[in-house]
């Protein structure tokens, strides 16, 4: 079927699991599955005990899969309904993963996909599980995140071509998305990307979520600052610069179509 596909994988990936041993990976990664059902539950929640309360998931309208450090949602349809359902989810999951578990990178785009999920058990307590997502769309969607020099998350043209110009300019106006130079592999180019924040930052704000964003990038891989590969380094300050981007943002933007 042909519909909206979202795509994250975490940045040092390969160094969190190298430099925790199981148990504090365990615990850290629980944080990740939490934040993708809080996006997908609509930041909903339900109390299960006097003392737990967890993302309430019966409502859910997106579809999530992880493998390892991949995470991909996509949705039944490709409706306009659907895809804010999606962009929803990718805004949720992305501000909340970059304040405080893991530097993400994404894109939202629009293709063909298929999953057929299936275990089959044997006589041994044995089981052959099954969870192959394939297709275009979630090629196209890994591609193009794993060229992303930041961690953000895009919103590919071909899925804003198949809804509503208005549509999108409504997600501006809700300060969900915006225009951004995006620094990729291969260089620079304007996409519509996700926002970090509402709102905009002061200078102690701004410094304040710099050291957050330093902390992000060191604390769950185990890597001291001084010891960080150039690349990873690269990402880290490409990803204060865009949170700098919103240091002199409208906070009072208003949406001339809405009352």
């Amino acid at each position: 079927m042909k519909t909206f596909i979202a795509f994250f994988d975490v940045l040092g990936f390969k160094e969190f699991i190298y430099n925790n041993d199981l148990t504090e990976a365990k615990r850290l990664f629980n944080h990740l599955l939490r934040d993708s059902q809080t996006a997908i539950s609509g930041e909903k929640y339900i109390k299960i005990n006097s003392g737990m309360i967890v993302p309430d998931l019966k409502n859910q309208k997106v579809n999530c899969l992880h493998v390892s450090d991949s995470i991909i949602f996509w949705t039944n349809t490709d409706s306009e309904e659907d895809f804010k359902e999606l962009v929803e989810v990718c805004y949720s999951f992305y501000w909340r993963s970059l304040q405080a578990t893991f530097p993400l990178r994404g894109c939202l785009t629009y293709g063909e996909i298929d999953f057929n999920p299936s275990t089959i058990k044997n006589d041994n307590g044995i089981d052959f599980y099954n969870y192959s997502l394939i297709g275009k769309g979630l090629v196209d969607a890994y591609i193009k995140s794993d060229n992303i020099e930041y961690a953000g998350c895009i919103l590919d043209e071909l899925a804003i071509e198949k809804v509503s110009d208005s549509l999108i300019n409504d997600l501006i106006y809700d300060q969900k998305i915006c225009m951004y130079k995006v620094p990729y592999k291969n260089g620079e180019n304007y996409e519509h990307v996700f926002r970090p924040i509402k709102g905009d930052h002061n200078d102690v704000s701004f410094r304040n979520t710099a050291q957050s964003i330093k902390g992000l990038f060191t604390y769950a891989s185990k890597t001291e600052l001084t010891n960080m590969p150039e690349s990873v380094k690269k990402k880290m300050n490409n990803t204060i610069d865009f949170i700098s981007f919103f240091r002199e943002t409208d906070r009072d933007l208003k949406n001339p179509n809405k009352k």
